[in-house]
């Protein structure tokens, strides 16, 4: 979410900077993805100059990396107030689409921290829901559902076949 809200920041503002500003921003769509650590050499040099030319997308993109870092730390009892800090500075920054991101956020915390502090993800089960659609569709239709069903678990059922 917050990667669209920068790029989207970029786009934006690319339309109000002069044509020569642009020339140092150009191409810089994916510079923006890229972490703190991640940055060197000429990657580094060019985010540097992209940062000078678009102060609202730099902006959010330290908004994007401090959030990163918020993510990755280990839960404890300062991690609430960590983040509605995070937030009340979102909002602070002045760009819309950040104080929207942080409005949303704001809504989302308790599973934002609930995913902090479980590590659980439902990313097994969203896997198997997007391999039955592809089935489906692979089909192109079954007669009526039983079929279908038995389809899915002969394919995705870890049935035992040594008979």
């Amino acid at each position: 979410m917050l990667c669209a809200v920068v790029d989207k920041t970029r786009q934006s503002e690319m339309k109000t900077i002069p044509l020569q500003a642009r020339k140092s921003a150009h191409r810089s769509r994916y510079l923006w993805l890229y972490g703190r650590n991640k940055r060197h050499g000429r990657i580094a040099e060019r985010l540097e100059a992209a940062q000078m030319v678009l102060p609202d997308t730099s902006r959010c993109w330290a908004m994007k990396e401090l959030a990163r870092e918020l993510w990755s730390r280990r839960y404890d009892e300062q991690s609430r107030r960590l983040w509605q800090e995070w937030i009340a500075m979102a909002k602070d920054v002045g760009v819309p689409l950040l104080s929207s991101a942080a409005r949303t956020l704001r809504k989302r915390l308790y599973g934002i921290l609930n995913a902090m502090k479980y590590r659980v993800s439902n990313g097994n089960a969203e896997s198997l829901n997007s391999k039955i659609r592809l089935l489906r569709i692979k089909s192109r239709g079954y007669r009526n559902k039983e079929r279908f069903k038995v389809a899915v678990m002969f394919h995705y059922g870890r049935l035992n076949m040594d008979f």
